[in-house]
């Protein structure tokens, strides 16, 4: 009896040593996944370390956030997750004489899937006030997102 009960306690010891590396190995994973993050595009219009420089030169534009990244703000004029409303927003700003540089931030899947909302809007426009309207939402929703 004494030997089978030794059998017993070794086979669980032995399994839960087994069942904890494997729960270590794959806890990480399944944080990795459940925590995506996807790349969105900002068309920064200009970077400043002075918040009052940046808001001097936000009133240049339209539609545009001051987007408060570490010690520099931003000035932002639109942003984009999906390739078609890149090209689509380089090409509005290009015809529009506005030079910008893209900056790539990760954000989360709740926020792109809200993005995603207004994307499918401003792809099937060619007006430019609904480019203009749907870019300005977009700007209002990222800075929702980010207070």
């Amino acid at each position: 009896m004494k030997v089978y009960l030794k059998i017993v306690i070794g086979a669980i010891l032995i399994g839960g040593v087994f069942a904890y590396l494997f729960y270590k190995d794959i806890s990480s994973e399944v944080i990795a996944i459940t925590n995506k993050e996807y790349e969105v595009n900002l068309f920064q219009a200009g970077v400043f370390k002075n918040k009052d420089n940046a808001i001097n030169f936000q009133n240049n534009f339209k539609e545009s956030i001051i987007y408060e990244d570490g010690e520099y703000f931003r000035v932002i004029i639109g942003l984009a997750y999906h390739k078609e409303n890149k090209v689509k927003l380089e090409s509005y700003f290009t015809n529009n004489n506005i030079n910008y540089y893209i900056k790539t931030i990760k954000m989360n899947e709740e926020f792109v899937s809200s993005l995603t909302n207004y994307e499918l809007v401003m792809i099937e426009s060619s007006e430019p006030e609904v480019i203009d309207n749907v870019n300005s939402s977009m700007l209002k929703l990222f800075l929702t997102y980010l207070s």
